[in-house]
């Protein structure tokens, strides 16, 4: 009788088979994550992080069922490449609702979708491969539902600095200008100098 630990050759045939199977499949993995590149998705969760610290509030539908207005960090909740923006909180689930923004690397797509109610079925409002294009959606759906009564642009951070570097480029655009002017103006002087020195 052989001994209980030893490795038959059946044993020996079975491993062999299962490492060569194992092999195969890890192989068709990598192949698989190598053709599908994952969808670029950080400038939309850069995006978001960033309009979160302001003082900007859009209308929503408030836990008692009502029209309300929620400050945007509040709203919004971004996590594991998954950014969501509540527009209706309610206790009844089936009158809350969000709008989610998600990568599908499957798809190689950028995917916004509308999930609204209990166990509700995603419906797509938007989806595009460039993140540009999503963030363009997004910001045409916020603008429409900003409470202007409570979001002023003069109490915005973001808005201040993006008001000094529209400035300084208009100061380069205008500095930049007086040079060429400048130099024309040089040029044509010149020109008019040495016409003066042949006669």
């Amino acid at each position: 009788m052989k001994e209980r630990n030893s490795v038959s050759p059946s044993l020996r045939y079975f491993f062999k088979q299962l490492e060569r199977r194992s092999g195969t499949l890890k192989r068709e993995e990598e192949r698989r994550q190598l053709a599908v590149k994952e969808v670029p998705f950080e400038e939309v969760e850069i995006f978001f992080r960033r309009i979160m610290t302001q003082n900007i509030f859009i209308h929503t539908v408030g836990l008692s069922g009502r029209p309300e207005s929620t400050i945007l960090s509040k709203a919004v909740f971004s996590m594991d490449k998954v950014v969501r923006i509540y527009y209706s909180t309610s206790f009844d689930e089936r009158d809350s609702g969000f709008v989610r923004i998600k990568p599908h690397n499957d798809l190689q797509l950028i995917i916004v979708e509308r999930v609204h109610g209990y166990n509700a079925k995603p419906e797509i409002l938007y989806q595009a491969y460039d993140e540009c294009h999503v963030i363009r959606f997004i910001i045409q759906w916020l603008v429409r539902r900003v409470d202007w009564s409570k979001t002023h642009l003069r109490n915005l951070d973001l808005y201040k600095l993006y008001q000094d570097q529209e400035k300084q480029v208009l100061e380069a655009k205008i500095a930049e200008q007086e040079s060429i002017k400048l130099e024309e103006q040089m040029a044509s002087a010149m020109k008019k100098l040495k016409g003066r020195v042949r006669t």
